[in-house]
């Protein structure tokens, strides 16, 4: 029998070392380097908003490079630049800078919702309706796929079911994260960053040749916050607090014009103490409503969370001239050891202490034959293969709430096969007019194995129920239609019809099983990206109706999760994206949506209300006209950046990126609700002449709004957890 993970005091010994090692480590090691290599430069990157046009993005949603604005598809795209001037340091932040896209989280799984569509089961086999890949890599699980933004080239968030080209299971859409690729200039960057609550941390990027057809570069980024944001009043320690490093390196091998080979591999871990707490106006079972800080906690047990990840990958073009084939080889590994109190009181009778180790492994294979850009008909074809192995060893329930029993364990094993054949095509119908037809195909396969142990006080664990071989299989066609005219070289309009559709599964934590059953989308867009005054004038717009069906929700009686399926729901709404240089050294950019997500049919939808002497009564009720989870009406946001250059004493870059959103509910029944905020990011950097040194002085959640990530119904109470408070520091870097 497998037992949790423990951290010894040794261990935080030699972490306490490590934080101080490879913080010096980081900047140290640009300097040697420079030493080394002398004093070459990378050429400055183009500044948006020095020039006299909008920079044009190259993006990769249909799985070729093409400008932002001829890609008939909802698109966000943002440059290393742009996350550096709002602050974006996670894939988390995302939705501070993308009108509809709320950024869930919770202890360590990241959970995206994209036009209303997402998931907040944090479970071991939940893969996200909202993909996230890395350089073409799909990573299927939720708490493998927060990622510190370092090293990064461009992040792509693309709207709407991707059903076709990427397809796994990507109902709500998908994020890119592309890292940069290797160079044969010798160049890099390293910086290092001080802040509040005694944050120390540094990154590091290395890029240069080794010989005419290898380039290889690494991509290091560490962090610690050696004091929480708020303290556990019963035992007196900090929580909220993290620490993070995180490797990447690539190697790229280009042994004739025709063929280009990168391997890349990457690891990453988080160490931290998130904090869930009972909900405002609420009581939990056998304890008074908390009234401390949101960023604190009053609970038996100290949280704990230790996530790590890392994978290889291999990723080969070849071109034939009339096509390029593209492999990508993939193997993904990722763990989270979580401990937590499940009902946050100090009387011992009531407490309940939940305990997970989660492992997940993954293993990808992908062939895609894409036409020449020249090619009359543009296509794309290949072939999807995915299998991905998620265990939980075990979760443990311990005390007073579970008495007699000293524990629970259960032990689940679910493996998942899949392939998928897909194909694309794009022609010119008449002048300037485009019509594309995608499909896609999947297979797909699911096994489940789980037992449930009980432990009695001086008694071996008992054998409470046990399932082995449980399998379920799918078969589902996904496509895509849409037509696209030219009005002009900047003026493009567009119309689409996509499918959708995510696998059903397996509840990991209940027996007798209990299965969920796949579910799918259909999704109507309109839109328009038009450019105006030689380019410093920009402006996309998107109108949508998706009809989703089966939805996939979620609910936690007695604090189990239970992932079951809604009936349907409409989701229509407005996307507008704006940007534009109103006067010399000064570029604004700015996204707003309006939504309505409601259901339109969900007979058996958990209903929730407040015991009088503390916890939560479950019944069920008909959820028709109520809004879908973590759905906001509005979202806005507004990033104005403005250049003053100062001579040969450099330039000063004065950004801030403001974002509101209007509040959403969390669950069907609609009663635990976020309210309506905004959030203000702000940077104000100095530049040396040639671009070598900077200071850069930031702040995140200027104004310390208060909000959640995550909320949601149990039996024993309501629960939440809050988003950071404000934190600012500032950042020295060195180019080279």
């Amino acid at each position: 029998m497998h037992m949790p993970l423990v951290f010894s005091e040794n261990t935080r010994m030699f972490h306490n070392r490590l934080n101080r090692s490879v913080m010096i480590a980081l900047f140290g090691a640009a300097i040697c380097l420079r030493a080394t290599y002398g004093a070459a430069q990378t050429a400055p990157a183009a500044e948006s908003g020095s020039g006299e046009q909008l920079q044009e993005i190259v993006v990769s949603a249909q799985r070729r490079q093409q400008n932002l604005q001829d890609v008939p598809i909802a698109v966000e795209a943002f440059t290393a630049a742009d996350i550096t001037n709002s602050v974006i340091t996670s894939d988390t932040d995302l939705g501070m800078v993308t009108p509809g896209l709320v950024s869930a989280a919770q202890f360590g799984y990241f959970q995206p919702h994209l036009r209303g569509v997402g998931t907040t089961a944090p479970s071991a086999s939940v893969e996200s309706p909202v993909a996230v890949y890395v350089d073409g890599v799909y990573y299927g699980s939720e708490t493998g796929s927060i990622f510190q933004l370092a090293g990064i080239e461009r992040i792509e968030v693309d709207k709407g079911p991707q059903g076709t080209l990427f397809g796994r299971n990507a109902t709500g859409g998908l994020i890119q994260i592309i890292t940069k690729d290797p160079e044969q200039s010798f160049g890099g960057t390293a910086s290092i960053t001080a802040g509040d609550y005694r944050t120390l941390g540094g990154s590091l990027y290395v890029t240069g040749g080794l010989t005419p057809t290898i380039a290889s570069n690494v991509s290091v980024y560490y962090q610690n916050q050696g004091q929480g944001y708020g303290r556990n009043v019963f035992n007196g320690e900090d929580v909220n607090k993290s620490q993070d490093f995180a490797i990447r390196q690539k190697t790229l091998f280009t042994p004739t014009d025709d063929d280009k080979v990168i391997v890349a591999l990457d690891f990453e871990q988080n160490h931290s103490a998130p904090v869930l707490i009972p909900a405002p106006y609420t009581t939990p079972l056998g304890g008074p409503p908390y009234t401390g800080p949101r960023q604190g906690a009053d609970g038996y047990d100290q949280p704990v969370n230790s996530e790590k990840q890392g994978g290889a990958s291999v990723k080969v073009d070849h071109d034939f001239g009339f096509a390029t084939l593209e492999s990508i080889t993939a193997w993904l590994r990722s763990s989270l050891y979580s401990s937590f109190d499940g009902t946050l009181v100090v009387d011992p009778a009531y407490v309940l202490n939940i305990q997970l180790l989660e492992l997940h492994n993954q293993f990808t294979q992908e062939f895609d034959l894409r036409s020449a850009a020249n090619s009359p008909i543009t296509w794309t074809t290949g072939l999807y293969l995915y299998r991905s192995d998620a265990q939980y060893t075990p979760v443990t329930l311990t005390g007073g709430l579970i008495a007699p029993l000293s524990s629970y364990l259960t032990y689940s094993d679910s493996t998942a096969y899949s392939a998928a054949l897909y194909a694309q095509a794009s022609r010119e119908l008449f002048d300037a007019t485009t019509l594309t037809l995608g499909a896609r195909y999947t297979w797909e396969e699911k096994y489940f194995d789980e037992s449930q142990y009980g432990v009695y006080p001086e008694s071996p664990p008992a054998l409470f129920a046990s399932v082995h071989d449980a399998n379920q299989r799918y078969e589902k066609p996904t496509w895509r239609i849409s037509l696209d005219h030219k009005l002009t070289a900047d003026a493009l309009v567009y119309a689409s019809y996509n499918r959708g559709y995510k696998s059903g599964g397996f509840n990991d934590q209940i027996l007798p099983v209990r299965t969920y059953a796949p579910e799918t989308l259909d999704a109507y867009e309109s839109g328009a990206k038009a450019a105006f005054l030689d380019r410093r004038f920009q402006v996309d717009t998107s109108a949508f109706y998706y009809n989703y069906s089966d939805i996939q929700v979620v609910s936690y009686p007695a604090g189990v999760e239970i992932i079951y399926n809604g009936a349907k729901a409409h989701i229509y709404g407005l996307d507008l994206d704006i940007k534009a240089i109103p006067f010399e050294n000064f570029t604004i950019s700015s996204g707003l949506e309006w939504m309505h997500a409601t259901f339109t049919s969900f007979p058996a939808a958990q209903l929730s209300t407040p015991a009088p002497g503390g916890g939560t009564i479950l019944g069920t009720f008909n959820a028709a006209g109520r809004h879908l989870p973590l759905a906001p009406d509005w979202t806005f946001d507004l990033t104005p950046l403005y250049t003053i250059p100062l001579g040969k004493a450099g330039k000063l870059l004065l950004s801030g990126t403001y974002s509101y959103n209007d509040g959403f509910f969390y669950e069907p029944d609609n009663r635990l609700h976020q309210g309506a905020y905004g959030l203000v990011n702000a940077s104000s950097e100095w530049e040396s002449a040639a671009n070598e040194y900077s200071v850069r002085l930031w702040a995140k959640n200027l104004t310390n709004v208060q909000y959640t990530t995550a909320m949601y119904t149990q039996s024993n109470g309501d629960y939440a957890e809050y988003a950071p408070p404000r934190t600012f520091g500032v950042t020295l870097s060195h180019r080279f």
